[in-house]
């Protein structure tokens, strides 16, 4: 745990950051839960942990193990190692608090991406186990399958990479990499995707890591990494190229020149923050990989003013890292009293094999 928060919020006079969860191994992802209690030891958030399984976080920052040894094989401890491989995605069902989690698994001397669900009556323990898709290539260790979300349809939507080998799969209708899947809860392909008997909703991407669905207009927005440059922002409609590996720029809203590493992204769409951040969607920039110290293009949050006819008003620096470790944002989600990241490497990074990742909260004053 870090003796002061090594993370200044540029506006200081109308929000603070607190330490909310430390210790956590490798933090990647968070999913709140919607049908939760308001004690303080009862169940707030999931959290995936990149190298073992899923915590669950209560409301006073303690957490316990909800399910462990997701992996099937040994992750390599000297990271980047596995790079963006391991337990990734999460999303509890709001309507029955079911878990769905994205990782990857081998299988012989190959390793594929798939996605779990974990049935809970408790919300600390699961009590049933049921894979709803797997077999999808996990050639590298980088741009496989990322973010989950739940629609407004009801449906599960899939951020999948390019899976960093040949780029030109994004564009391939018959492979599920590079692009954005679309599927039943149950893992079935739904009858009314843009492409009959498909999981494809959306194509052309290149790593999209973040997800967020905007209620203002019922659509997803994705971050997408660019190869040196482009990193991006992308509303997501049914049956759209978004152009990798021929561009970064296609149907895109907004994009930085410089490679900055988005990952997560959350729209303020409650009364978390003051009403004039309403429908602002905040973006977490990873930066390098394990890089010390602060630096100038990463370990950043962007608040992006986007109006509905997607354009951009602005774009502004809202926390950045001040400390000398090697922490990193990684997930990003906005909770019932404010917005919560992950910071995935904490302070110390491997010296306790990646066992001193936090998440923060920042909270409107």
């Amino acid at each position: 745990m870090p003796d002061k928060i090594p993370w200044k919020i540029l506006d200081k006079k109308k929000f603070k950051i607190e330490l909310f969860s430390s210790n956590l191994n490798l933090p990647v992802n968070i999913s709140f839960i919607s049908k939760r209690g308001s004690k303080k030891n009862d169940p707030l958030l999931y959290v995936t942990e990149l190298y073992s399984g899923i915590k669950v976080v209560k409301n006073d920052g303690s957490h316990e193990t909800f399910v462990k040894d997701l992996l099937n094989y040994k992750p390599d401890f000297s990271f980047p190692g596995t790079g963006e491989s391991g337990v990734i995605g999460i999303v509890s069902n709001p309507d029955n608090n079911d878990v769905y989690v994205s990782l990857i698994y081998k299988d012989k001397d190959k390793f594929f991406n798939k996605i779990e669900k974990h049935k809970t009556n408790n919300l600390i323990e699961p009590i049933k186990k049921e894979t709803i898709i797997e077999g999808i290539p996990a050639i590298n260790a980088a741009h496989q399958i990322q973010a989950l979300t739940i629609g407004p349809d009801n449906k599960l939507y899939v951020n999948i990479g390019d899976g960093m080998i040949n780029p030109e799969i994004a564009q391939d209708d018959n492979d599920l990499r590079g692009k954005i899947l679309r599927m039943n809860l149950d893992g079935s392909i739904p009858s009314d995707n843009p492409i009959p008997n498909s999981f494809i909703y959306g194509k052309g991407l290149r790593n999209p890591f973040g997800a967020d669905w905007r209620n203002s207009n019922n659509s997803l927005y994705i971050s997408d990494n660019g190869p040196m440059y482009d990193d991006r922002i992308a509303m997501i409609e049914p049956g759209k190229n978004y152009g990798w590996p021929n561009s970064m720029r296609q149907n895109s809203i907004f994009w930085w020149e410089k490679t900055l590493g988005p990952t997560g992204i959350a729209f303020m769409q409650g009364d978390q923050f003051p009403k004039k951040y309403m429908d602002y969607i905040f973006v977490a920039m990873f930066g390098d990989t394990y890089k010390f110290g602060a630096e100038g293009k990463g370990k950043i949050i962007y608040k992006i003013n986007i109006n509905l006819n997607n354009e951009v008003k602005s774009c502004e620096e809202f926390l950045k890292y001040t400390g000398d470790g090697p922490a990193s944002i990684v997930g990003l989600a906005f909770g019932p009293d404010g917005l919560y990241f992950t910071d995935l490497f904490g302070e110390e990074g491997f010296k306790n094999k990646g066992i001193s990742g936090n998440i923060y909260r920042i909270i409107s004053q």
